[in-house]
């Protein structure tokens, strides 16, 4: 599972060229790698490299990746490359979609090491960071922004997934303050986070305006109804996802991210955030399964000749550059004309926009599990070995088409813009999301 980038194709790199403003920021995210992720990846060799050693022995993510993870992130934060995403007022460095393209698919191009942590993900300094209120600002918005705190983001439930309208868990009014019950489910980050925010019902009968996120210590809540559940373990065991409990949590008024009844639109924001961050993940992963399969059918002998002199392989490994570059071009192409209006986190999103995420969302999925699957299977025997990055993205690749809201809810919701909607008499999530 270590990273590693010892082979860059001189042609995947010609193909993937960068524009010139972004020089120095991606010059910052190689050095970080080199000073930062390279010597705790070396040293955690045996752990990141072993699945037995990767989990403590309750399943959890083990502390010692934990810690690493968390000393890159304030690394990355300090050089402003962790929150690049994040306009600046909130300590970011305002990039926009397409540039942000270029940054993630240079991160993820190392593999799966300790990379993923240079930038911000699900546990960090998320764009719902952009509804806090300036009393919010030094206990939650500073130091998620400079990688010094993790979140968790509070939504799905054992119940309720793709549609919101199914969610359960709820918050009542009570004198000034809310009170929380319920539970979330399939939660990343879940035991390790200083900060949740979740999304709860405050108003069953407000359409749209049924829900409003909560922003809390978890620390200091779990002496007052803030629980954990089990941990479960997902198809690449991760031992970082997991179940939450409210019971009876009682929450000032001050908790409360954005407004009451604005939590639907953020949410939406922040599922079309998730979608949009594929292209730079994908394409990033998706070149280091090529450039790991090209090493590998160079150097992998077959009765004297390289596995590449087999027609077939060369086929299998052209088709998985085929797949990553028109993918990555649909990715830039929709980035731009996101990037256009601007800015990419404005609310609410026009239709035709909501329509071409969808599509980069479902084209990045479903390229990238393809490449994956090429990539294991020209690797043969070595391929199916768990403890190998060519396995672990396969994993990985199959488990990205389901969160976020699944491609077959990315199709419904293209074909619903595209005018097939016949039933308007019902509240539909896909219409919005």
């Amino acid at each position: 599972m270590v990273s590693t980038a010892a082979h860059e194709s001189e042609v995947l790199l010609q193909d993937a060229q960068a524009p010139e403003h972004l020089k120095d920021i991606l010059e910052k995210v190689r050095q970080l790698h080199r000073e930062e992720v390279e010597p705790r990846e070396a040293s955690l060799a045996h752990r990141l490299s072993n699945e037995r050693e990767f989990l403590d022995s309750d399943g959890r993510l083990h502390p010692e990746i934990v810690q690493a993870r968390r000393e890159i992130m304030r690394a990355a934060g300090k050089k402003g490359i962790y929150s690049a995403h994040l306009p600046e007022h909130l300590g970011g460095l305002g990039l926009g979609r397409e540039e942000m393209i270029y940054v993630e698919e240079l991160v993820y191009g190392y593999g799966v090491g300790l990379n993923p942590a240079l930038l911000s993900w699900s546990e960090g300094a998320t764009p719902r960071l952009l509804f806090a209120h300036d009393h919010q600002r030094q206990e939650f918005t500073d130091p998620l922004v400079r990688g010094e705190k993790t979140s968790l983001h509070g939504v799905t439930e054992s119940g309720a997934g793709s549609n919101l309208f199914d969610m359960s868990t709820k918050a009542e009014k009570r004198g000034s303050d809310w009170v929380l019950n319920g539970s979330k489910a399939y939660i990343t980050n879940y035991f390790d986070a200083d900060v949740a925010q979740i999304l709860a019902v405050t108003d069953p009968k407000g359409g749209r305006r049924s829900f409003t996120y909560f922003m809390f210590d978890t620390r200091e809540a779990a002496s007052r109804g803030y629980r954990l559940g089990n941990l479960y373990q997902t198809m690449f065991g991760d031992g970082y996802t997991g179940e939450i409990f409210f019971d009876d949590l009682v929450l000032p008024e001050s908790a409360i991210l954005g407004e009451v009844g604005q939590g639907f639109d953020i949410a939406v924001m922040s599922f079309n955030y998730t979608r949009m961050r594929r292209a730079g993940m994908c394409s990033g992963w998706s070149r280091y399964l090529i450039e790991r399969t090209l090493e590998r059918a160079t150097d992998r002998q077959i009765a004297g000749m390289p596995l590449g002199a087999n027609q077939g392989i060369q086929w299998m490994i052209a088709d998985m550059y085929v797949d990553w570059l028109q993918t990555r071009s649909l990715s830039l192409e929709v980035a731009r004309a996101i990037d256009t209006p601007g800015p990419w986190y404005r609310i609410p999103r026009p239709r035709d926009e909501i329509r071409r995420i969808c599509a980069l969302k479902v084209s990045n999925d479903e390229s990238f599990y393809r490449v994956a699957d090429r990539a294991l299977q020209v690797h043969g025997g070595l391929g199916v070995m768990r403890d190998t990055s060519i396995n672990k993205l396969f994993q990985i690749a199959r488990n990205l088409r389901i969160p976020g809201g699944t491609d077959e809810v990315q199709r419904t919701t293209i074909a619903e813009s595209l005018g097939l909607r016949f039933d308007t008499s019902k509240t539909s999530i896909t219409s919005e999301r």
